[in-house]
């Protein structure tokens, strides 16, 4: 058996899976807001501990056991600095999911990387070898895959698509640099957007509904889409992947309603040969995205 344990920013979701990935048994739990770090992890485990014994399995059957963070994590599963990460820098991941669930394999990887690895293994992006998976939603973020190999970079930083220039002097992004796609293509920047220009108390789903009839909704909508547009574009130009898959809260709240101007607009910002034959559509898996790549993470450290 095989564990996926996915910690988010308000829940923890743990999926059991047979040796094939196929889910057996899953559970979803809210997180603490308070105690930081170590009360999350705490949460989670308890979490994984009940999803166990819901199904009357015990540590010695768990061939291996991988856990999602959304905090950069390097090769070993060490938690690196993050300001999405305050109180996690340091923390070996795999020791913990042993030492905790008294298990003897386990593996950790970034929560973005395990939403396109569920992709990948489960989802929108089957059978593919080269693709470009991006989050949009609570972060911004990427992940590529050439010829049948996760693009990671020499520091493990590849996919940092938030980061991209699009508007020299432009928002502040979360590192404190300005013009990055990131400042205005989050659902937090979406929102703090919307306000100045005078849409209070509305879902993003709202404002997309009121693009026929409000002047602000539309202008909004149409500034987001091409911001959006222009990031991906230039990724485009530099990977040329097969496949383009969209997921995060946003694409899950908007779907067609975001990707179909996305794709007029995607033209503008490359070549023909970047686009003329790409798909671009939303992830198969939801929010059960980085739980199934933590499925799909432990199926590859398994073993023999």
């Amino acid at each position: 058996m095989l564990l996926g344990i996915d910690i988010a920013r308000r829940d923890v979701a743990v999926i059991l899976a047979n040796a094939q990935g196929g889910a057996e048994l899953a559970l979803r739990a809210e997180l603490p807001k308070e105690g930081g770090a170590p009360a999350v992890w705490l949460a989670a485990m308890s979490a994984a501990r009940e999803t166990l014994r819901r199904a009357q399995i015990i540590p010695d059957q768990i061939a291996c056991a991988a856990v999602a963070l959304d905090a950069p994590v390097d090769e070993n599963g060490i938690v690196g600095k993050h300001p999405r990460a305050v109180g996690w820098e340091a923390f070996d991941l795999p020791d913990a999911l042993r030492r905790h669930l008294n298990i003897a394999r386990a593996a950790a990887e970034n929560r973005l990387i395990c939403e396109a690895l569920g992709e990948w293994r489960f989802g929108a992006l089957r059978e593919a070898r080269d693709w470009l998976y991006v989050h949009t939603g609570s972060s911004l973020g990427a992940a590529a895959c050439l010829n049948g190999q996760i693009l990671r970079g020499a520091t493990r930083a590849a996919g940092e698509i938030g980061a991209l220039c699009i508007e020299r002097e432009g928002a502040l992004t979360s590192s404190g640099r300005r013009g990055g796609l990131e400042a205005y293509c989050t659902h937090e920047n979406l929102m703090a957007r919307a306000a100045s220009y005078g849409i209070t108390n509305q879902t993003p789903l709202q404002i997309w509904d009121s693009y026929g009839s409000s002047f602000a909704a539309r202008s909004l909508c149409d500034d987001f889409t091409a911001r959006l547009a222009q990031g991906l574009g230039n990724a485009l130009v530099i990977l040329n992947p097969a496949q383009l898959v969209l997921g995060g809260s946003l694409v899950t709240a908007l779907g067609e309603k975001l990707l179909q101007p996305l794709r007029a607009r995607l033209r503008e910002f490359c070549l023909p040969p970047h686009f003329a034959h790409l798909p671009v559509v939303a992830g198969a898996l939801g929010d059960d995205a980085a739980a199934l790549g933590a499925v799909a993470l432990a199926m590859d450290n398994a073993g023999p």
